[in-house]
C-alpha cells in the first residue's frame, strides 16, 4: 500500500533476468520448451500504456532455464500512471515461441521504486491450468531515479585509434539541442570538460559522441553515452568507456573513448509571484525567469486590474550553479510561442541559499519596442516569494569556485505547521493576519492600511504614532511580511531594541555624524529659513550669469559658496562632508537642501523648494534619479544606499504613465510616509556634540 507521504520519482526500472526453476510445458506433461523467454508488462491506470519488454531466448537445462543475467529496462516518466488500487505491480510471463504462455505471475514492485538498492525477488509462477506451483522466476530489480541537475563530462583518451598524427575533435550533443565541441587533439589525448543540463527533456536519451578529423565535417567515428546511467550517484566521479563505430577503411580495430562523468543533483527554488504594479497592458502578460540559459514562465495572472497583476500559482525552478536569476515581464504570443520582453531585472540568489526563504520586492527596468531602456517608462515593481530546498548538507551554488556557497539554515525555513511556543501562532495564522491588514494586496503594510485597521478596532492614534510603528519594522515606509512575522514571533515585540534586532537601522554612524554636524552648525550660526532662501536666490542668479547654452551649473568651490552664503559663517566642515571629488567642488543646491531639511520648513515648503532647485527642465515631475539626489540631502546619506527608497517612493506616489513624481504627489508621500521623504530629525544641544578634527580638509580649503 502507498504511504500518502511517499513520492515517486521518474526513472529507469532495470530487471536482471537470472533464471527460471521447475518449468514444464503444461500440467502433467514433460513436453519440451524449445524457445523459453520472459515477457514483462507494467499495467497503467489510464489510456497511456508502456510497451511490453521481452528477454532473449534462455538456455534450457532440464526443467530450469538460465537467461545469462540479461537486463531489461522500462523508462518511467510518470510513476503515478502505474498506481492501481494504491499499488504498483508487474506482470511476468514465461513464454515459448511455439507453445505460447507457459506460466505467469503478478508481483508488487512498489518497494523497488522507493529505494536505490537492488532487490532480488523469487516470484512463484503458475501454469494457466494450475492452482499451485513450485515453479519460480528469479529476478533482480533496480530503480535509477531521475533528478534534474548538471552532468559534467570530462574526455579522456582515444583507445585503439589509428596513429597517423591527424588532429581530431569530438562533438557531444543531446536530443534537446545542447552541443559541445572539444579542442583539436592528437590520436591519443583529448581535452575538454563539458556540462550538460539534465531534466525530463533528456533523462531517457543519450549523449551522441562524434569524432571529426581536422578540417572536415565528415564523421569518422560515433558512439553514445546513456544519460540515465550517469545519474547513479550524486557528486561521485565515475569512469566509463564509450565504444565507437568507425570507418573500417581507416581503422580495422574497434576504437573507444574513455570519459569521466560527475552528476550534481539540483536543488529547487519555489517561486510565488504575488503581484506586479506599473506594468504595461499586454494581451498575455507573463513573468519569465532565466537561469543559466534555461527559461521558466508563469501562467497567465489570475487577476488583471489596470496596471496591476495578481497570481496564485507556484513555479518550480531547479538550480545547481546559478548565483542569480534574470527576471523579465512581457507579452507571450501563444500562436508563435514568442515572448516579447518589456522589463527586466537581476535577482541575486545567495541570500536565498543562505536563509532558505526570502520575500523580495523586485524592480524591473522597462524597455521600449526596440529593446532599449525607456526613460519615460518608469519601473515595474513585483512582489515575489522564494523558497529554496536543496540536498542535505550540500552547499549552493554548486560548482562555483569564485562565489561563496551556503547550506540553508533550518531555523529560517518556515512551514504552515511550525508553531512558535511563546506565541502559539503558525505560519498560516501569521500570513492570514498579514493579508487582512494588507488591503491593497501589494505584499506590504503601509501607514494608511495600519491606520484603517486600528480605527476599525476603536483605537485613535496620531500620525506620529503610526509613523513610529511603521519605522520600527518597515523600510521605506512599509512593513514586509518577513518583518511582520519577526514581530509576531518575538517574545518581547515592544522592547526598545526590537527594530535593531530584526530590521536594519535607517542610517549608519557616518550618516548620523553628518546630520549632527549640520545641526551643530545651524545652531551655532543661527541659520534661519530666510537665510536658506536668500542663499538659494544668490546661487541661482550666479548659475544664470555663468550659464553656457541651456545648462546651468551649480557646482562651486568653498570660496565661491562662501561669497554667496555670507550668513552661514565658516561652513568648511559640512562642505567637505559633501565633497567627493578632486576638484573640491560640490553642488550648492545639495548643501542648501541639507540645511532646509533640519530648519523649520513645512513639508509643503520643502517640496516646493526641492522642485525649485532640482526640476531644472521644468517638467513638473521628478525622475528616479532626481528623487535619489533629494533623498541624499534629506537622509544625510550616500546615494547608493538610497536607491531602494527612491524606487519605493516612485512606486507609491508616482503618477501613472509619467514615470515620475509631481510636487503634489511628493507632498502627499511626505505626509503619508514621513520617514521615507523627510525623516524626523533628532536634534541635540550644540554643546554636547563633539566631532573629530578635519585638518587635512581645512588645509586644502585654505590653499584652494
Amino acid at each position: 500500500m502507498v504511504n500518502p507521504e511517499q513520492h515517486f520519482k521518474p526513472g529507469r526500472l532495470a530487471i536482471t533476468c537470472l533464471n527460471a526453476e521447475c518449468i514444464r510445458g503444461r500440467a502433467n506433461s514433460n513436453d519440451d520448451i524449445l524457445t523459453p523467454h520472459l515477457l514483462f508488462n507494467l499495467p497503467t491506470n489510464g489510456i497511456a500504456s508502456l510497451p511490453l519488454k521481452q528477454s532473449r531466448i534462455g538456455t534450457r537445462k532440464g526443467h530450469n532455464v538460465t537467461f545469462d543475467n540479461e537486463v531489461v529496462c522500462f523508462d518511467i516518466a510518470n510513476p503515478e500512471l502505474l498506481l492501481i488500487d494504491d499499488d504498483i505491480s508487474i506482470i511476468v510471463q514465461l513464454r515459448d515461441g511455439i507453445k505460447g504462455l507457459i506460466a505467469q505471475c503478478k508481483a508488487s514492485i512498489i518497494d523497488v521504486l522507493l529505494t536505490s538498492d537492488e532487490i532480488t525477488k523469487s516470484l512463484s509462477v503458475l501454469n494457466p491450468s494450475d492452482t499451485t506451483s513450485n515453479s519460480a522466476v528469479n529476478l533482480t530489480f533496480a530503480f535509477v531515479k531521475a533528478y534534474p541537475g548538471m552532468l559534467k563530462v570530462d574526455l579522456g583518451t582515444f583507445k585503439n585509434c589509428i596513429d597517423n598524427n591527424i588532429k581530431r575533435y569530438v562533438v557531444l550533443s543531446t536530443a534537446d539541442g545542447q552541443s559541445k565541441t572539444s579542442s583539436l587533439a592528437d590520436s591519443s589525448n583529448l581535452e575538454g570538460g563539458f556540462s550538460f543540463w539534465v531534466d525530463e527533456r533528456n533523462w531517457f536519451g543519450e549523449i551522441d559522441v562524434e569524432i571529426h578529423e581536422e578540417g572536415g565535417d565528415m564523421i569518422i567515428g560515433e558512439g553514445r553515452l546513456n544519460i540515465l546511467n550517469c545519474l547513479k550517484g550524486d557528486d561521485v566521479m565515475t569512469n566509463s568507456l564509450i565504444s565507437m563505430t568507425w570507418d573500417r577503411g581507416l581503422n580495422q580495430l574497434t576504437p573507444s573513448i574513455s570519459v569521466r562523468h560527475l552528476f550534481l543533483v539540483a536543488g529547487s527554488v519555489r517561486v510565488q509571484c504575488i503581484s506586479a504594479n506599473g506594468v504595461r497592458a499586454v494581451a498575455n502578460p507573463r513573468v519569465v525567469f532565466k537561469a543559466a540559459g534555461r527559461t521558466y514562465m508563469t501562467e497567465k495572472p489570475t487577476l488583471i486590474k489596470s496596471a496591476s497583476l495578481l497570481w496564485n500559482k507556484l513555479l518550480l525552478i531547479p538550480v545547481v550553479s546559478e548565483a542569480s536569476f534574470n527576471i523579465e515581464y512581457g507579452d507571450f504570443d501563444q500562436l508563435s510561442g514568442q515572448f516579447e520582453s518589456y522589463g527586466f531585472s537581476v535577482l541575486n540568489l545567495l541570500s536565498l541559499y543562505e536563509s532558505a526563504s526570502i520575500d523580495e520586492s523586485v524592480y524591473l527596468k522597462q524597455q521600449n519596442e526596440l529593446g532599449e531602456i525607456s526613460i519615460d517608462g518608469g519601473w515595474i515593481s513585483m512582489t515575489l516569494q522564494f523558497v529554496f530546498q536543496g540536498q542535505s548538507n550540500i552547499a549552493f551554488p554548486r560548482d562555483q569556485e569564485t562565489v561563496k556557497s551556503y547550506i540553508p539554515r533550518d531555523t529560517d525555513t518556515f512551514t504552515a505547521s511550525t508553531k512558535n511556543d511563546g506565541q502559539g501562532f503558525s505560519e498560516a495564522d501569521i500570513r492570514q493576519a498579514f493579508n487582512k491588514i494588507d488591503l491593497d494586496k501589494n505584499g506590504y503594510i503601509g501607514a494608511a492600511e495600519l491606520r484603517h485597521c486600528l480605527m476599525c478596532m476603536g483605537e485613535h492614534v496620531t500620525e506620529a504614532e503610526i509613523d513610529m510603528m511603521i519605522s520600527m519594522l518597515g523600510d521605506a515606509g512599509q512593513v514586509s511580511f518577513k518583518s511582520f512575522r519577526a514581530m509576531v514571533e518575538s517574545p518581547e515585540p515592544a522592547k526598545d531594541d526590537f527594530s535593531s534586532l530584526y530590521v536594519p537601522t535607517r542610517a549608519g554612524n557616518q550618516d548620523n555624524i553628518m546630520q549632527d554636524m549640520f545641526i551643530q552648525h545651524m545652531q551655532t550660526h543661527n541659520i534661519t529659513k530666510a537665510d536658506v532662501l536668500r542663499a538659494w536666490d544668490s546661487l541661482r542668479r550666479s548659475a544664470l550669469s555663468s550659464m553656457r547654452g541651456s545648462i546651468m551649473k551649480f557646482r562651486r568651490g568653498y570660496d565661491q559658496l562662501a561669497e554667496i552664503m555670507p550668513h552661514f559663517g565658516d561652513f568648511s566642515r559640512v562642505f567637505h562632508l559633501l565633497c567627493h571629488n578632486a576638484c573640491n567642488e560640490i553642488d550648492g543646491r545639495e548643501l542648501l537642501m541639507c540645511f532646509a531639511t533640519i530648519i523649520s520648513f513645512s513639508v509643503e515648503d520643502k517640496c516646493k523648494l526641492a522642485f525649485d532647485m532640482f526640476d531644472v527642465d521644468e517638467s513638473g515631475y521628478f525622475s528616479v534619479d532626481q528623487i535619489e539626489v533629494l533623498l541624499t540631502c534629506t537622509h544625510f546619506s550616500r546615494r547608493k544606499s538610497l536607491k531602494k527608497k527612491a524606487y519605493n517612493l516612485l512606486r507609491l506616489v508616482g503618477v501613472t504613465n509619467t514615470g515620475g513624481v509631481s510636487m503634489k504627489a511628493l507632498a502627499v508621500g511626505a505626509n503619508k510616509f514621513p520617514s521615507l521623504v523627510f525623516p524626523p530629525i533628532q536634534q541635540q544641544e550644540a554643546s554636547t556634540l563633539v566631532f573629530p578634527p578635519i585638518q587635512q580638509q581645512e588645509a586644502s580649503t585654505s590653499s584652494g
